[in-house]
């Protein structure tokens, strides 16, 4: 199977000896798995070095998950691509069962379901449905608001699309994986395998969990997209919105929703910026106002490294 499994480590010494072990031992085989690892200063590097030349490793500065996945993607040379999470497992069949189904559909990618596991008390519960799969663009317009790839390591991608998109965005994290579905779906075919593929397990420190992040480098993502479609003579779908109101209004919304105070003020303050002023935005800031403004909800501390 000419697959090369990626995975991006950071100081993931407490679960990536697992999720290395759900790597190797799928069928049939990867061609390789390689491990990124991005400046590790715990144990991560030992790990790796135990499983001897069953993976590629390559040990590289702090950058970040997009960079050590470039890096990896870089180093395959497999056809196919599939980049896990360090903390994540594989199932045994689940990258052959993508690798079928994107080859029976003609794709340069497909994703399935996903095993999630919330932290207890909460069930685990099963998720992905193929409302993404079909031809260019109609994958990306499904994407953009809520992705159907529920995590990278549900999805395979043909290595040549990849290097058409550009790898993914640093500094877009924890939307970086998004970003990259929807230009993805601007190119190229999705399919879509009706079967369990990967064990996902949902922690406090998930970045799917940090919502601040989310919301604005969702925004911050969106606003980009249509200078990367002119960049790659993408026409851009007529279904999707453009504008700086329609994309601003809906952040500052689910900013609002999920309680993330500090951000709302700072994306008013695009808001204004941009001469943006419409019922929801008004509203919004004035919550803002009355719950204390700046004074009581400050920008977040790690703004100022994404701006």
């Amino acid at each position: 199977m000419k697959l090369s499994i990626i995975i991006a480590a950071y100081n993931a010494e407490e679960f990536l000896e697992a999720t290395i072990l759900s790597a190797v031992k799928i069928t049939p085989p990867a061609l390789e798995v390689i491990v990124v690892d991005d400046g590790s200063t715990d144990q991560t590097s030992a790990i790796c070095a135990s499983f001897g030349n069953k993976i590629c490793y390559r040990r590289v500065k702090n950058g970040g998950v997009s960079r050590a996945r470039n890096i990896g993607a870089a180093m395959a040379t497999g056809e196919w691509l599939l980049f896990l999470d360090a903390d994540d497992l594989l199932l045994p069949d689940g990258p052959v069962t993508l690798v079928t189904a994107a080859e029976k559909s003609e794709a340069d990618m497909a994703y399935g379901m996903v095993n999630e596991r919330q932290e207890p008390p909460k069930e685990p519960r099963i998720t992905g449905m193929g409302y993404a799969e079909g031809k260019a663009p109609f994958p990306a317009i499904q994407n953009y608001g809520r992705c159907a790839i529920i995590t990278p390591g549900s999805a395979i991608i043909r290595k040549e699309l990849h290097e058409r998109i550009g790898g993914f965005v640093a500094g877009y994290e924890p939307m970086e994986d998004r970003d990259y579905w929807i230009k993805a779906g601007m190119l190229a075919t999705c399919a879509f395998a009706a079967t369990v593929v990967l064990d996902k397990i949902w922690r406090r420190i998930s970045a799917g969990k940090m919502h601040e992040k989310r919301i604005w480098n969702g925004w911050r993502s969106r606003m980009a997209l249509p200078a990367w479609c002119k960049e790659h003579d993408v026409a851009w779908p007529e279904m999707l919105p453009r504008d700086d109101r329609t994309l601003l209004e809906r952040s500052v919304n689910e900013a609002v929703h999920y309680g993330c105070w500090g951000l709302v003020g700072v994306l008013l303050s695009e808001c204004r910026k941009s001469t943006v002023r419409t019922f929801w935005t008004t509203k919004a800031a004035l919550e803002f106002y009355l719950r204390g403004g700046e004074r009581i909800n400050p920008s977040p501390t790690w703004l100022g490294s994404n701006q």
